[in-house]
């Protein structure tokens, strides 16, 4: 009895920590799948919408549309995924899913310094880490939810 108390609760330990490699790879593989989807999107856009125009114009639209893609598929894409890797953190899920998000954070907003921001792109990069930030915290509490 005292050798199923003790592996009982050193399973409990090790599914209690966060696994930082997932969350590495949470986050990057995350920023990867937003600019692919962007990417996507601006070659749907010229090929299927609205072909037949110069490259400037669709340079200048990717500048407007990408921050648009990453703002709407972000937070599904941060739901779900933290959702699911989540899991294996077991009551630290949230935790890790807000550690994911920061570590997105900190490398996306030093990358916008490069490219001289305005106030416009101030606005869209806090409205899509605030998106963001939500989505990792409900995907979180739902896996949350699963391992209880």
């Amino acid at each position: 009895m005292a050798e199923a108390t003790h592996h009982q609760s050193t399973e409990t330990r090790v599914a209690d920590r966060i696994p930082w490699g997932w969350v590495v790879v949470t986050a990057v593989g995350l920023e990867i799948a937003m600019v692919i989807s962007a990417v996507v999107w601006i070659v749907i856009y010229s090929y299927l919408i609205h072909p037949g125009e110069d490259q400037t114009y669709y340079e200048n639209y990717a500048k407007v549309a990408s921050p648009v893609v990453s703002v709407v598929l972000g937070i599904p894409f941060w739901f779900f995924a933290c959702r699911w890797v989540t899991r294996k953190a077991g009551t630290r899920a949230v935790q890790m899913a807000l550690w994911a998000w920061f570590i997105l954070f900190i490398i996306d907003v030093p990358l916008i310094f490069f490219y001289e921001p305005r106030l416009y792109d101030w606005m869209i990069v806090a409205i899509a880490h605030s998106t963001k930030l939500l989505a990792a915290y409900l995907g979180g509490r739902a896996a949350l939810k699963h391992a209880s």
